[in-house]
This record gives C-alpha cells, sequence and structure tokens, in this order.
C-alpha cells in the first residue's frame, strides 16, 4: 500500500485521533463502517473530511495526504496547537518528537492505557460511592 493510498491515509487518520481500529475511527469522525470500508476498498480518498480535520487539529494537510513532512503545521502554514505550559511539558514534548513514528505511538499508547485505567479507577471510586449510599439508606 503506497503513502498516498486511501488506506494509507486512513491509517494516518487513526494516529491522528489516537484510534487503534476503523472502528473506533467510525466513532470519533461519526462515520458509517460501511463508508470508511468503501474508501479502503475502492481506494478513494474523503478528500473533504481530510481537509476538515485537518483545519480542526492543525494537521499539515499534505502529511495526511502522502505522509511526507511533518505531522503538525508550522506557525507560516496556520495556528499551533496550545504552547506548552511549564519545562516539564517541554521536556516531554522534546523527547516525544526525537522519537521515530513507531517510538511515538508507544507512548501514545501507553500513555492512552494509563488514562483508560485512571478513568476506570475514577468510575470505580463513584460506584464505591453510589453502593455505599444505597446500603446506608436500606
Amino acid at each position: 500500500m503506497g503513502n498516498k493510498s486511501a488506506g494509507a491515509v486512513l491509517d494516518r487518520l487513526h494516529l491522528v485521533f489516537g484510534v487503534k481500529n476503523d472502528s473506533q475511527l467510525c466513532d470519533v469522525l461519526g462515520t458509517p463502517r460501511a463508508t470508511l470500508g468503501n474508501w479502503r476498498n475502492r481506494d478513494s480518498v474523503p478528500y473533504p473530511l481530510c481537509v476538515s480535520v485537518a483545519e480542526s487539529k492543525g494537521i499539515a494537510l499534505d502529511w495526511l495526504l502522502t505522509g511526507e513532512g511533518a505531522m503538525s503545521r508550522t506557525a507560516a502554514d496556520g495556528p499551533l496547537s496550545p504552547t506548552v505550559s511549564s519545562p516539564k511539558e517541554e521536556a516531554i514534548l522534546s523527547l516525544f518528537r526525537s522519537l521515530d513514528e513507531s517510538g511515538q505511538r508507544d507512548i501514545q499508547s501507553a500513555a492512552e492505557e494509563k488514562k483508560r485505567l485512571k478513568d476506570m479507577a475514577q468510575q470505580l471510586s463513584e460506584i464505591t460511592a453510589m453502593l455505599n449510599d444505597i446500603k446506608q439508606q436500606a
């Protein structure tokens, strides 16, 4: 599959949205699974969607469509992401940017897993509190 194929573009959209499969991408995009499957099977790049995602996420359209160049837009291309607010964030961002794409995906996956576990722990705490309230009322 070439860098410019619809499949490659969709794979880059996975990276942009931090999803692991087409079903998750469909959920994020609000696109029916069959539509995304047609894009892949017919090698049809969804250009209007790509332009919209590039604008809303601050992604370089040329990177999204071809895989070439930097993923993020530069200041000359348009607005950048929010500024880094602390030296620790700057150090982490610098380390992240120094990694190749595979290393960045690994870090992103680990961070997503950590957040998922944190969210689950929060939900468990809330459920435990509700259960305790129910027990006290009984």
